[in-house]
C-alpha cells in the first residue's frame, strides 16, 4: 500500500492477498487484518489523509477476488475507521 501525495490510497494485488492471509489463516478480521497490514508498512492514515482508493491489480484479475463490491465495501470500511473523512471515492 502507498499514500501517495495527492491522497490516493494505492493498494496492490499483494495487500489483498496478504489481507485474505490473514483472515484465512489467522482468523482475523478484515478490518483488523487492514490495521495490521499498515502497521506492517509503516504506514499512517490521519483524519482527511485518503481523498481516494485506487486498486492495482487489472479488470481481469478481479474475478480472483470473490465479490468485487465485498472486497471494495470492506476496504472503504476500514479506511473509515482511521480516517473518518474518507468520503468513498475509487480511481479507476
Amino acid at each position: 500500500m502507498q499514500l501517495t501525495e495527492q491522497g490516493i490510497l494505492h493498494i496492490e494485488e499483494d495487500d489483498i492477498s496478504s489481507l485474505y492471509c490473514y483472515r484465512d489463516q489467522d482468523g482475523m478480521g478484515f478490518e483488523a487484518s487492514f490495521l495490521f497490514e499498515l502497521q506492517l508498512q509503516g504506514l499512517t492514515l490521519t483524519q482527511g489523509s485518503v481523498r481516494a482508493i485506487q486498486f492495482g491489480f487489472e479488470e481481469e484479475e478481479a474475478p480472483l477476488y470473490e465479490e468485487r463490491e465485498r472486497l471494495v465495501a470492506e476496504v472503504q470500511s476500514a479506511v473509515r475507521t482511521v480516517d473518518a473523512q474518507y468520503d468513498g471515492f475509487i480511481v479507476k
